[in-house]
């Protein structure tokens, strides 16, 4: 692929990518508004996740062999035209009872084969020795258009008087952009090749699933996804912290939220996708990043009972957040790294997902009970737990270090012809 279409074919995945997960973690930013939209609690709104996380969860592995066995592009185009579909569906039932639908249907227009797909073409447009920077590259564009989308959005959503009027145009509004990006893949993302679907075909055997399951290094690799993704994305509950309880304006919160998550996913995978491939190694750039979230979440902590400027605290409560986010989008680059077969990357990341996507599953309803049970004092017991979180994926990356060293847990060599290409 020449190198002006691959970037070209990055941003189009990106946008896809950014557009197609819009709605699951819509809390990221419009949490307080859809909280009382829907006139739900904390647990009953952290619950909408968990109808999201049951299905992700019975789909993760039939997902990933399909991407593996099935056509990936129109995998990819299905996922974002019946995605369109369903959030446009939601902009106009704005109650809990359709939202839990809706969030459990996400699973299938999303996860189900979206996920694996997506990431297997991202492996693919990369060389070998490239992983790295390609996978960081996608999710940094995908951080600079959410940028873009994201702040235009909330804009927009400002200049409404009722708040239900604008989340519905909000929605309506990322139906759209899902809709564009199915054509923009439909149209520049190649057609796997008759012959290259053929041996992909007969590399794959079902039998060899099992020597997946049995791999450490996929699981120790779930434990990182699982810390990584579980603490960046519910770093939203530092914006609801500092807006209920330390009386930061919400305006000025949902802007630290964008920065937290949507700016810094721009900026920190570029500079973690160059990184990880300098380093010659993800693992050790995630144990580098998983002390630097541990230092910062902690040192959030100690500085809530001190009288610290509200913008100075706005500003620590991002770093936790930039540390994981420098790692997360180069851990696509693991399947090379560990010396997974091309022919199984996608079996391999719906393994890796089951547990690596749980936080969707319980992070929610178990943070939100926590302030619903204890009140201002559960932001204590949240930031802890992060911290501890960070600390099981320093050991995770420690261990995997050591296996991968060995290397006794091999199926096959790495497609050579790939790695000259």
């Amino acid at each position: 692929m020449e190198k002006s279409k691959k970037w070209l074919v990055l941003m189009v995945l990106a946008l896809g990518q950014g557009a197609v997960y819009f709605l699951p973690y819509i809390r990221n930013v419009y949490y307080t508004p859809l909280l009382e939209a829907l006139n739900v609690n904390n647990a009953q709104f952290g619950s909408l996740v968990t109808y999201f996380a049951i299905g992700c969860m019975i789909l993760y592995i039939p997902g990933g062999i399909m991407s593996d066995k099935w056509n990936y592009k129109k995998c990819i185009v299905y996922s974002l035209f019946s995605t369109s579909i369903l959030v446009a569906s939601f902009a106009f039932f704005l109650n809990f009872a359709y939202a839990r639908m809706v969030f459990f249907l996400m699973a299938f227009t999303t996860t189900f084969v979206f996920w694996s797909a997506t990431l297997k073409a991202v492996r693919l447009i990369a060389k070998a020795d490239e992983q790295g920077k390609i996978f960081g590259s996608f999710y940094g564009i995908q951080g600079v258009l959410s940028i873009v989308i994201q702040s235009l959005l909330l804009f927009a959503f400002n200049q409404f008087n009722d708040q239900v009027a604008g989340l519905r145009f909000v929605l309506l509004v990322n139906a759209a952009i899902n809709f564009i990006a199915g054509i923009g893949v439909a149209v520049l993302l190649e057609e796997p090749k008759e012959v290259d679907a053929l041996q992909n075909a007969k590399q794959f055997e079902f039998k060899n699933v099992g020597l997946l399951i049995k791999n450490p290094l996929i699981w120790l690799t779930s434990i990182m996804v699982l810390c990584s993704y579980g603490l960046y994305s519910n770093s939203y509950f530092y914006t609801i912290y500092l807006t209920n309880v330390r009386g930061m304006d919400f305006n000025l919160g949902a802007q630290l939220s964008l920065i937290r998550v949507t700016y810094m996913m721009a900026i920190a995978s570029f500079i973690g996708g160059i990184a990880s491939d300098k380093l010659k190694s993800t693992t050790r750039w995630f144990a580098i990043c998983a002390i630097g979230t541990a230092v910062t979440g902690f040192a959030f902590v100690v500085l809530m009972s001190s009288d610290v400027n509200l913008m100075i605290y706005g500003v620590i409560s991002i770093l936790p957040a930039a540390f994981m986010l420098l790692v997360y989008g180069t851990l696509g680059s693991l399947y090379e790294e560990y010396r997974i077969p091309v022919a199984y990357t996608g079996t391999a990341i719906g393994i890796v997902s089951i547990i690596g996507y749980t936080p969707d599953l319980f992070f929610g309803p178990l943070l939100g009970s926590w302030l619903d049970s204890q009140g201002d004092a559960g932001f204590v017991s949240i930031f802890v737990f992060f911290g501890v979180v960070a600390l099981i994926g320093l050991g995770a990356s420690v261990v995997a270090m050591y296996l991968n060293k060995r290397k006794v847990f091999e199926m096959q060599e790495v497609d050579k012809e790939r790695q000259a290409q």
